[in-house]
């Protein structure tokens, strides 16, 4: 297999956009803080207020119907304290990355927001701490998609036409075509605007779960949501295939199988969340 496109290209391709390249300032910050014992609301506020797209979102969902506030909220550092810190980081995420990959392909904006919803789900069911640390890795599992669209379109068609012509799900094609699949290429992009390991590790391999990597049971969680995401959402396009199920994501998060199809009905009715777009 030739690769035929690797991380060094990425980066110069990323780099020169400034659109794409601009992202990072506030949603990386945003993100980070989060793992700051230190870091108060007045902290978020202010790396907030550096963005008038971000600040006038927050702004705009602290006084809409979805949290029901009796008063009009009228400043960011209020929105920030009646929000909380978890709303405020998927505010971030949609408000940045996700409306970039909105403009570009709503079906897979649609695809994150439902797999970060199952991963929500399913950290609370394996009993993880930081379930909302889950679902931002769910938002951002597939950005390696929007990059190989905006960035490699030539690269990008070969791919749909080999899913097309083969049968296979979009990450083989991907490996068959330039040599990665899009978790690797959102995992690189992600490690280039200087994430934590325990978000790029995440994205970077959830096509590719092994048990004893580093953050395994994280990585789990994203690859089952992943499929979970594609099996249950029925207004996708045919040609899509379902990835097929890791075994030992399962056993890694301690579910049997009668656990996952409890889960799978659950999930049938999932709705995806209104608030962070």
């Amino acid at each position: 297999m030739k690769r035929t496109l690797d991380r060094e290209t990425l980066k110069i391709a990323i780099t020169a956009d400034p659109e794409f390249s601009s992202v990072p300032k506030v949603a990386v910050p945003v993100i980070t803080m989060f793992n700051d014992p230190d870091t108060t609301f007045r902290d978020l506020a202010e790396v907030i207020k550096t963005s008038p797209e971000l600040a006038e979102r927050v702004m705009v969902i602290a006084n809409s119907g979805y949290y029901g506030f009796r008063q009009k909220v009228d400043s960011v550092d209020r929105a920030v304290v009646l929000l909380g810190w978890n709303a405020v980081k998927m505010i971030t995420l949609g408000s940045t990355i996700l409306k970039r990959m909105q403009t570009r392909d709503q079906q897979l904006c649609d695809h994150s927001l439902r797999t970060a919803v199952i991963a929500r789900f399913l950290a609370m069911e394996a009993g993880f701490y930081k379930v909302e640390e889950i679902a931002v890795v769910g938002l951002l599992h597939d950005i390696g998609r929007i990059i190989l669209e905006m960035y490699f379109p030539e690269h990008f068609a070969q791919v749909k036409q080999y899913i097309i012509d083969h049968g296979v799900p979009d990450f083989i094609a991907e490996r068959e075509i330039i040599g990665v699949d899009h978790g690797q290429i959102g995992g690189w992009c992600l490690e280039e605007w200087s994430l934590p390991k325990n978000i790029t590790s995440s994205v970077m391999w959830h096509h590719d779960f092994k048990p004893r990597t580093y953050h395994a049971r994280k990585t789990a969680v994203i690859h089952m949501a992943d499929v979970l995401a594609f099996a249950t959402d029925m207004k996708g396009p045919a040609v899509e295939k379902v990835p097929v199920l890791s075994q030992e994501a399962l056993e890694t998060l301690n579910f049997t199988e009668t656990d996952f199809r409890d889960i799978v009905l659950a999930m049938m009715n999932v709705r995806l969340e209104p608030l962070i777009m």
